[in-house]
């Protein structure tokens, strides 16, 4: 199955990159800061690719993403009130992956939209 090009390419980039990170931050580091423009650009296609799949536990609260530092946005459901994130791709990823104690994203929205958002199970 992973000789088809795009499983390569999403699913598998993905999960790579957050059990890389997973382990990388239960052992007291950080976020790699040094991920090519490349790597950002491949995160960030999979995060929008795979945004709505990632939140369909989220109820009646909107999502918008985007990625910090640039013009890059997205709304990945529509409502009356709606929760932000922002950041880098890799941990807007980590955030939809369901690790969001260990993501690195400002959250933004009503309050409302914050507690809906904090008490969704997103992710896998």
């Amino acid at each position: 199955m992973f000789r088809i090009g795009w499983v390569r390419t999403v699913p598998n980039l993905n999960e790579f990159f957050v059990h890389h990170e997973d382990l990388r931050r239960a052992n007291g580091l950080g976020p790699r800061e040094c991920l090519t423009p490349a790597m950002q650009a491949a995160l960030w296609r999979n995060v929008r690719q795979g945004s709505r799949y990632l939140s369909r536990r989220l109820r009646q609260v909107g999502l918008e993403i985007g990625w910090a530092g640039t013009d890059e946005r997205m709304t990945v459901r529509e409502a009356a009130v709606t929760a932000r994130l922002s950041g880098p791709p890799g941990e807007l990823l980590l955030y939809l992956f369901g690790r969001q104690a260990a993501a690195q994203v400002e959250v933004t929205g009503p309050a409302e939209a914050l507690a809906t958002l904090r008490g969704a199970h997103l992710g896998m």
